[in-house]
């Protein structure tokens, strides 16, 4: 039996983050140095709490009136995520399905584990892991980041 390639076969860890009390203009530096458009936000305690990209900190709606905008104050708070021992279509299939353009890997506890792309997905067909379907997988749909708890399923 083949085995069918998981979430860490092909996810990228040392994951570039954003810390959620950042200032935007900081947390742009951060993006622009690592020439990223986009990174998770982590709070207090390492865990997820949000992904901000530079789109949202150049939105100025989202600028406090009285005090400079934070990432907190920008980010995105729903972040849709994938376990790493979850299979790799099971990723492809969320961003897809949410038209995203990377899914975040999460432990249950909500800390961040790595980050996998399209480009780590076609990375992994070229050096031959098998991308088949694994039905019975059960997808984290989001991570709750008000109770920071990870829900499954649909």
């Amino acid at each position: 039996m083949v085995r069918v390639a998981r979430v860490s076969d092909v996810m990228t860890e040392g994951v570039v983050f954003v810390h959620a009390e950042t200032d935007a203009r900081g947390a742009a530096e951060v993006l622009a140095r690592h020439r990223i458009n986009g990174a998770p936000v982590l709070g207090k305690h390492g865990r997820v709490v949000g992904v901000v990209s530079k789109t949202d900190l150049l939105d100025s709606r989202h600028q406090p009136p009285d005090r400079e905008m934070l990432v907190e104050d920008a980010m995105t708070r729903v972040v849709f995520a994938v376990r790493a021992e979850d299979p790799v279509m099971l990723a492809v299939r969320l961003m897809i399905d949410e038209e995203i353009h990377r899914a975040l890997v999460v432990n249950d506890d909500g800390t961040l584990a790595g980050i996998v792309a399209p480009m780590d997905v076609l990375r992994g067909l070229a050096n031959g892991l098998n991308i088949g379907d694994a039905p019975d997988a059960e997808p984290v749909s989001f991570v709750d980041l008000r109770k920071l708890r990870i829900v499954r399923g649909n």
